[in-house]
């Protein structure tokens, strides 16, 4: 209604609507984080302290540019392997971040009497549909590290943290990106037309 009522132009838009799912993915991750954490404790590392699911908006959304029509293109992360503490059950962190992933996904894109919030497209994660759903810190780093392709560097270009905090474990996941993506030496014979600049 405000692109046409002439209030915002197209990238606004784009960016609110961005902005709108960035909000809704958090508020759903909170909500489902402290439902699952009474169900099997709290996700711990090897000295207790709390562990939380972060999410890379990828794509469209990791870019701001998210449309009506856009699903949502997601990878899912925890900083550190541990288990559960306090729940009734306990559980390592991998498998309590699976699960919450798995309500994740099912709340955002699970077809109702309303519709649905977004469809959600996991498969830009390592491994894509045949990999795990979530990866702790290292596994990422691992995999970009020895096995990233190409595609998944220009991929991870737009790649942002939902609901970024810029906390100490923000920036690790930022930093361990970071030479992925931005590497120091570009092998630019690869590609001849950057070569030829």
């Amino acid at each position: 209604m405000a692109q046409s009522l002439n209030l915002f132009n197209t990238v606004e838009v784009l960016h609110q609507l961005s902005q709108l799912a960035e909000v809704l993915i958090i508020a759903a991750r909170d909500w489902l984080y402290e439902v699952c954490c009474r169900e099997w404790g709290t996700p711990v590392n090897a000295k207790g302290a709390p562990q939380t699911l972060f999410i890379l908006g990828m794509g469209k959304l990791g870019g701001g540019e998210l449309n009506f029509s856009s699903d949502i293109d997601l990878i899912f992360a925890y900083p550190e392997n541990g288990q559960t503490a306090g729940g009734r059950r306990e559980l390592d962190n991998a498998q309590f971040f699976t699960r919450l992933g798995q309500r994740l996904i099912k709340a955002l894109d699970q077809v109702t009497q309303e519709g649905f919030v977004y469809r959600v497209d996991m498969r830009l994660r390592p491994f894509g549909d045949s990999g795990p759903l979530v990866f702790s810190f290292s596994a990422l780093e691992d995999y970009y590290q020895e096995q990233g392709r190409d595609w998944e560097r220009y991929a991870m270009v737009k790649a942002r943290i939902m609901g970024d905090q810029n906390d100490s474990y923000s920036k690790e996941l930022k930093g361990m990106l970071r030479p992925f993506v931005f590497r120091r030496l570009y092998r630019f014979q690869r590609y001849p037309v950057f070569y030829a600049i």
